[in-house]
C-alpha cells in the first residue's frame, strides 16, 4: 500500500506532520478529518529513500555498542520537545547534533539531519548507524512516521532509555565489590604459599616468590579478566549480542518479569497510538511489536500476526504469542465487543507499567544482594586460607624448634 506525507493542524492550533499508508489521498484525508485535524496537505506517495553510507566514526561490522541509556534518554527526550514545538524531523536533528555531549550520537545526528532534511526516513538512517541505537528505537521511530506521532514515539524511546538507567543506577558500587573480591583473592592467595616455614628468616627469598607469583600469574591474569571484561561488554550490548543477551535475560526470573512486563507496556502503548491514528490493524500490530526492547519477545509477539492478518482480532493474536496474563486478555476483549479497544488498550498499558515499576525495584534488590554473596564468598574464601596457613606454619614451626 502506498504511503502519504501530510501536514495537518489540531485542534489547539499546532502543526502535524507524519505519513500514512493509504490507498489513496482522499482516504487519508478522510482519516485525518475524522480525527478532528483541519488544513489537511497531502503531500503525493513517496517512495522509500535511497540509502546513504552511515558516517565512518560508526563502523560497518554491527558490532557498535548501542550508545549509553542516559546518553540516549536524552537524547530522544530532546528530540520530543523539539517536534512537539513544531520542527521537522530534519531541522530538530540539525537543531540537537550540534549539541549533544555523545561524539558518536552527534556524528550519527549530524549525518541523519542532512538525509532526513533531504527526505529520507528517519528509522531508516538510524538503521544504518549499525547498533547505536537499539532495534526497538528504530522500531518506535518507524512507527510514528507510519502513524504520524514521532513526538510520542521520541518520548517512549526516552522512558525506555531512562528504564534502562535506573535499572544500572548504583551498579557501580556493586561492580566495585565484584572487582574488590576478585582481586583480594588474586592479590591473597599466593602470599602463605610463597612463605618457606623451613627457612622462615628468609624474608627477601619470600619477597621474590611472592613477586614472581604476583607478576607471572596473579596480575596478568587480573588484568586479562578486567580486558576481558570490557571487550566482553562492549559486544553484549551490540546488536550481535542482543539475542543472547535477551535469551539470558528471559531465564532469570527477577529479569524475566521485568523484561516481559516492559515489553507487553510498550507494545499495547504503540499499538493504541498506532490505531488513534488510523493505521490498519496489521500494520499497527507488526509495527508496535517492532518497538519491543527485548528481541525474543519480539518475535514472540509476531506469532499473533497470522491471527491479526486472518481477522480473527487482537484478543486471538495476543492469545497465540502467550505472553498476557488472562485478566488483561479478558480486557480487551471487551474492548473489542464495546468498540472501545483503545481505551482498554490503555489500561493494560498501565497494569503493565505498574508492574514494570515494581519488577525494576526487585531487580536492583537483586543485583545487590548478588554483589553481596559474592563478596561474603570471597572473602569468606580469603579467610579460610590465611585461617588455614596460618595454622599450618604455626605447626611447622613448632615442629621444627621440637626437632631442634
Amino acid at each position: 500500500m502506498p504511503i502519504f506525507r501530510y501536514e495537518a493542524t489540531e485542534t489547539d492550533g499546532r502543526v502535524l506532520r507524519g505519513a500514512m499508508d493509504a490507498a489513496s489521498p482522499q482516504e487519508v484525508e478522510r482519516r485525518l478529518s475524522g480525527k478532528g485535524y483541519t488544513r489537511i496537505e497531502i503531500q503525493g506517495n513517496i517512495a522509500p529513500p535511497t540509502p546513504t553510507l552511515a558516517p565512518p566514526l560508526l563502523g560497518a561490522t554491527g558490532l557498535v555498542p548501542a550508545a549509553r541509556a542516559e546518553d540516549l534518554g536524552l537524547f530522544f527526550r530532546q528530540m520530543g520537545s523539539l517536534l512537539h514545538a513544531g520542527m521537522t524531523p530534519g531541522a530538530a536533528l540539525s537543531n540537537l547534533a550540534p549539541r549533544t555531549a555523545n561524539p558518536q550520537l552527534q556524528a550519527a545526528g549530524l549525518v541523519m539531519a542532512q538525509n532526513v532534511a533531504q527526505g529520507a526516513s528517519w528509522a531508516g538512517e538510524m538503521a544504518r548507524t549499525n547498533g547505536l541505537f537499539p532495534a526497538h528505537m528504530v522500531g518506535l521511530v518507524a512507527a510514528g512516521e507510519a502513524g504520524g506521532f514521532l513526538p510520542f514515539s521520541c518520548e517512549e524511546a526516552a522512558l525506555g532509555a531512562e528504564q534502562d538507567a535506573a535499572l544500572r543506577q548504583g551498579l557501580g558500587w556493586v561492580r566495585f565489590l565484584i572487582w574488590q573480591s576478585i582481586w583480594s583473592v588474586l592479590l591473597f592467595q599466593p602470599m602463605f604459599p610463597s612463605i618457606d616455614t623451613k627457612n622462615f628468616e628468609n624474608i627477601k627469598g619470600h619477597a621474590l616468590t611472592y613477586l614472581k607469583w604476583e607478576g607471572f600469574l596473579c596480575v596478568p591474569l587480573g588484568i586479562a579478566m578486567h580486558l576481558g571484561a570490557h571487550l566482553g561488554g562492549k559486544w553484549w550490548s551490540s546488536p550481535a549480542g542482543a539475542h543472547l543477551r535477551d535469551s539470558l535475560s528471559l531465564r532469570i526470573p527477577v529479569m524475566a518479569k521485568l523484561h516481559r512486563a516492559r515489553a507487553l507496556a510498550s507494545f499495547t502503548r504503540v499499538l493504541s497510538r498506532l490505531l488513534r491514528a488510523g493505521v490498519g490493524s496489521s500494520v499497527a500490530y507488526e509495527a508496535a511489536a517492532n518497538a519491543v526492547p527485548n528481541s525474543v519477545l519480539r518475535s514472540q509477539l509476531m506469532r499473533g500476526l497470522p491471527e491479526i492478518r486472518s481477522a480473527r482480532g487482537l484478543d486471538s493474536a495476543i492469545q497465540a504469542t502467550g505472553l498476557m496474563d488472562h485478566d488483561p486478555i479478558q480486557l480487551l476483549v471487551t474492548g473489542q465487543q464495546t468498540g472501545q479497544l483503545t481505551e482498554t488498550l490503555d489500561q493494560v498499558t498501565a497494569f503493565y507499567q505498574e508492574e514494570a515499576a515494581r519488577a525494576t525495584d526487585a531487580a536492583r534488590k537483586s543485583q545487590k544482594q548478588l554483589a553481596g554473596i559474592i563478596t561474603i564468598v570471597s572473602m569468606g574464601y580469603v579467610t579460610i586460607l590465611a585461617t588455614y596457613y596460618i595454622y599450618k606454619m604455626g605447626f611447622q614451626i613448632a615442629d621444627g624448634i621440637a626437632q631442634e
